[in-house]
């Protein structure tokens, strides 16, 4: 019924639509700038009736002009108040006809000027049909945003939403990384923490912990460098949360701890949510006692404030901390307060898991008949619960299924209404044709009229031009013979200036020549007078060089002595700083051979290293085969002997293609790239290496028959990792992370003498190797894993053949 009723109401709108045109523009006395001052006073106005009402009037004017511009402000305006009280089937009408008119006759040049309007018609679509979880509907205007106007960051955002929203995950993630590197250059961090914060939430509600632990990461680096205590408090609070779901309880109390830390210093709204999760956390690491002295502390805090709601969620909460510790009394008296508070504030899941709790504790208390009516309560409220949630989501599908349906409706009643107005419009403008074609008739004729008159004025014009120029020709005969009788007397005039100037010359060369003669006298007189004084500064400057020369000779004999004082206590000082420089370099070298550079040098600053997330870098494992075996028929010098010479081998590799030894577990050698300092070649390197450590085995092989490690199998794979140092007196560089456990899985996988890589591996290596597909292999909890063989380096070699290396056998 709701459906037809928008129908009718959108049928009477277009008849009104349609009888509005019909009154003559003489007789509406109105103009566009009435419309554009209408619209701006609408656009100014706080109140949303006021600015529904000046919309409407402005929309009135404008259908009458024919103004489409200003018939499309007003839609716009109009469909922003419908939208905010939530009047969407009139909204989703009136942005529908706004963009009708904006794009009416395809002409690129309204287009550009309409620009803002038309980005605000699609991006309101795009808010009604999100706001009603038409999320394919929404990216479709969206999208029409993006394509008239790419800057648009926060609709880009709202389109990611929608697709986040819609459970596409890897194009949204596209989306937010450029939105991501935006509000990085701008040094925007409450946004980069909000979009990180979406996409851990979408990933870790979906079941892809990993990867929503991946952003909380990010979100904890960001924080750590830019927020505030408050949101170190939140951060804290979530990463513990998360770590939580990942049932790495030991994890998620270090940050529960550090958020009560923060919440000791500033001032936590949340605090009894801190405690309530540092009590779960301490009951699922073993310390229940400690749990449940957090939970009590939450529940003091909660009665001060009167929060019956939160009360009875924690007093479930606690019931279960008891029942599970078999405590089964504490646990039915929490869960009957459970039960209270949960009536008494109408929450309907908290008293139906309440209810399942009543029936476990019964049950455990052998009181059957309890257990069973509590189980039937539980069954009762939770088909009630499900049935509401159907109900619901029907309502829900039907009302978009109603929207989606007014879209096609409206654009129709709007097509229909726009050719009926064309009809009219062309009937409209026929008759002004023809009151066109009378007035024209009527104005030839007085146009001809016009032209004999102006025909007989041109007439009498032109003899009165023809006696004027008769009139002008005698004057100008005139006015040349004025013109050379005055030539002749300035010609006589310039001769006499001519020759009073050249004796004006002559008289001042006179004076020159005089003046000159006496310069030279006085020039002689000066030159004696300087020799005279040249020669008594010369004897007084004599004199005082020789008293300057003796006392340099005194000063020169005591700085010799002290000079050679100070030679002695330098030698002394550079021996002590040479001494020093060598015990310096000793240790430098002792801290190089264990840590990285980069990670000695911040150990030095700093006295502590801090842990770094990797997003992208290789793990190298290597493993002899047999070795057990092998090592049980050898000395422990020979043993030793062996590997030492293997992995001096192996390190000079390492260090030749740019990677990180991390360490040796027996016969196992472990190295990574891209660590600690991140480049983009790192999985070449890496798989450079591995290709270099078979060559050198197959080497020595050859060179020495007798050598007992003579098998290899090498796992590589690419991925993020997490890199630090660890341990307080004894310092250790080490990575963890699902990428180190993968490369280990890839080289127990392996066959001797072979580089086995993994998918992410070889799309990073694939242009430079020749890698063959060895199928999906099955990984201990990792399930199926693509996995390839590296045949060896692409290379020209003139012919476009490819170099291959040889597996030892």
């Amino acid at each position: 019924m709701q459906y037809f009723r928008f129908i009718l109401l959108l049928v009477l709108f277009s008849l009104t639509a349609l009888r509005l045109p019909a009154q003559a523009v003489e007789e509406l006395e109105h103009s566009t700038a009435e419309v554009d001052n209408l619209l701006d006073n609408a656009r100014g106005s706080t109140s949303d009736a006021e600015t529904y009402s000046l919309a409407n009037q402005s929309l009135a004017i404008a259908r009458d002009l024919r103004y489409d511009g200003g018939i499309a402000r007003a839609l716009v305006l109009m469909a922003g108040v419908c939208a905010r009280t939530n009047r969407t089937e009139e909204a989703l009408q009136y942005y529908l006809e706004a963009e009708e008119k904006l794009n009416a006759g395809g002409n690129a040049a309204p287009l550009m000027l309409n620009k803002p309007t038309l980005l605000a018609v699609y991006t309101g679509l795009g808010d009604l049909f999100f706001q009603e979880k038409l999320y394919d509907s929404a990216q479709r205007y969206y999208r029409q945003v993006l394509e008239l106007s790419p800057q648009q960051y926060p609709v880009m955002e709202k389109a990611a939403d929608a697709r986040l929203l819609d459970m596409r995950f890897d194009s949204a993630e596209i989306i937010y990384q450029d939105l991501i590197a935006y509000y990085k250059a701008k040094g925007n961090n409450p946004k980069l923490v909000q979009i990180h914060q979406k996409l851990a939430n979408a990933y870790s509600s979906s079941g892809n912990a990993g990867k929503g632990l991946y952003y909380y990461l990010s979100i904890e680096e960001i924080v750590e460098r830019h927020g505030r205590p408050e949101e170190k408090a939140v951060m804290y609070n979530n990463m513990g949360k998360q770590y939580a779901t990942l049932n790495d309880y030991p994890r998620a109390l270090e940050y529960f701890t550090k958020a009560e830390l923060q919440c000791k210093f500033i001032t936590c709204d949340y605090i009894q949510v801190v405690y309530a999760n540092i009590g779960i956390a301490l009951h699922n690491t073993g310390n229940t006692k400690g749990g449940i002295d957090y939970l009590l502390k939450a529940r003091r805090l909660l009665e001060t404030q009167k929060d019956w709601a939160s009360m009875a969620n924690l007093e479930h909460l606690m019931a279960g901390v008891y029942f599970s510790d078999r405590d089964v009394y504490n646990a039915l008296t929490h869960n009957n307060e459970a039960i209270r508070y949960a009536n008494e504030t109408h929450q309907i899941d908290v008293l139906t898991n309440a209810y399942r709790t009543a029936a476990d504790i019964y049950y455990q208390l052998y009181d059957f008949e309890k257990a069973f009516d509590y189980y039937k309560k539980y069954l009762i409220l939770n088909d009630s619960i499900r049935l509401q949630e159907q109900v619901r989501q029907q309502n829900i599908e039907q009302q978009r299924t109603l929207l989606s349906a007014a879209e096609g409706q409206i654009k129709y009643l709007i097509a229909r209404q726009n050719f009926r107005d064309l009809e009219l419009q062309q009937s409209r403008y026929e008759q002004e044709r023809l009151k066109l074609l009378n007035e024209n008739l009527a104005l030839e004729t007085e146009r001809r009229k016009d032209e004999v008159r102006l025909l007989q004025a041109q007439n009498d014009v032109d003899q009165a031009r023809l006696r004027e120029q008769t009139l002008q020709a005698l004057q100008a005969r005139q006015q040349l013979r004025l013109a050379a009788q005055q030539l002749d007397a300035e010609k006589k005039e310039r001769l006499i200036a001519s020759l009073k100037q050249k004796e004006q010359v002559d008289y001042a060369q006179r004076l020159a020549d005089s003046a000159r003669v006496a310069q030279l006298r006085l020039d002689q007189q000066f030159q004696q007078r300087e020799q005279e004084n040249f020669k008594k500064f010369a004897y007084g400057l004599g004199g005082l060089g020789i008293i300057i020369l003796i006392l340099l000779g005194i000063g020169w004999l005591l700085a010799r002595r002290a000079s050679r004082r100070l030679a002695v206590q330098n030698r002394k000082i550079e021996a002590q700083k040479e001494q020093i420089e060598l015990e310096r370099q000793k240790s430098d070298r002792l801290l190089l051979n264990i840590l990285p550079d980069e990670v000695a040098q911040e150990l030095r600053a700093h006295g502590y290293a801090t842990p770094r997330l990797y997003g992208a870098a290789t793990v190298v494992f290597t493993d002899f085969l047999n070795f057990t075996q092998l090592s049980q028929t050898l000395t422990p010098e020979q043993l030793i002997d062996e590997l030492d010479e293997c992995f001096l081998a192996f390190d000079e590799i390492c260090e030749k293609n740019g990677l990180e030894k991390i360490k040796t577990i027996g016969d196992a050698f472990m190295c990574a790239g891209g660590l600690p300092v991140p480049n983009e070649t790192h999985a070449v390197d890496a798989v450079k290496a591995a290709l270099e450590m078979l060559d050198w085995l197959e080497q020595r092989n050859r060179q020495n028959p007798k050598a007992v490690l003579r098998d290899m199998r090498i796992g590589v794979h690419t991925g993020p990792v997490i890199a630090g140092v660890i341990g307080k007196n004894k310092f250790a560089y080490d990575i963890w992370g699902d990428a180190v456990n993968l490369a280990s899985r890839l080289e127990e996988l392996g066959e001797p003498g072979r580089v086995n890589i993994s998918g992410a591996t070889c799309e990073e290596v694939k242009h430079h190797f020749h890698c063959s597909f060895r199928g999906k292999k099955e990984v201990h909890n990792k399930g199926l894993v693509d996995m390839y063989f590296i045949e060896g380096l692409v290379g020209s070699n003139g012919n476009g053949s490819v170099a291959k290396v040889r597996p030892t056998s």
